[in-house]
């Protein structure tokens, strides 16, 4: 029995064909959003601008300086020598032996008066023969409440906070020791600002 090529050809065009171009722009599509989603991940953000930085201004006040001159002193030893006319606003206007000092075995020592024309202080310095005879001077005189102490840091660019009252101040460096007493007020203040 021969079959009809009509029905033949209607057969086969039941068949469902493949659809070739669907697949392939799917295909590109996917392709397209990962191409796309990737760039977005690895690419970096826009550069934004820095923010203009902010000057700070910091104004100190001028030191103090003195306002009347020191009266004329005599050459001495080199420790005499090295120690300063003029501390802050303070000029050297006296000087006297330290005999509280020489009891204590120094061998270079004095008591020196200083003002700013209105307040005095006065300046106790001596110099011992070696750093533990100065150590060991330094603990007879010098009880728990002393300031700033003998174990302040002299090269330290910070002050230490000033004691109070602000009438007294006593340290050592090495073999020498001084002791300031301002009656007041100012110890620290002289402390901080003597070169020694």
């Amino acid at each position: 029995m021969s079959q009809d090529n009509s029905t033949v050809r209607h057969a086969n065009s039941a068949v469902p064909r493949p659809r070739t171009w669907l697949w392939a722009s799917l295909l590109a599509v996917a392709l397209a959003g990962a191409a796309a989603g990737a760039y977005v991940l690895t690419s970096e953000p826009p550069p934004t601008a820095s923010p203009t930085p902010t000057e700070t201004i910091t104004v100190t006040a001028p030191p103090p300086t003195p306002s009347i001159s020191p009266s004329p002193r005599d050459d001495g030893t080199d420790f005499y020598n090295a120690i300063p006319s003029a501390v802050g606003a303070y000029v050297l206007v006296a000087t006297a032996p330290n005999t509280e000092f020489e009891t204590a075995r120094a061998y270079d020592s004095y008591v020196l008066t200083y003002s700013d024309g209105q307040h005095e202080i006065q300046l106790a310095a001596g110099q011992w023969r070696t750093e533990a005879a100065a150590t060991d001077a330094f603990n007879a005189m010098s009880g728990p409440e002393t300031w700033p102490g003998s174990d302040v840091d002299l090269s330290a660019t910070v002050c230490p906070s000033p004691p109070d009252p602000d009438t007294k101040s006593m340290w050592r460096n090495q073999t020498v020791i001084f002791r300031v007493d301002a009656p007041d007020g100012g110890a620290a203040e002289f402390f901080c600002r003597m070169p020694m």
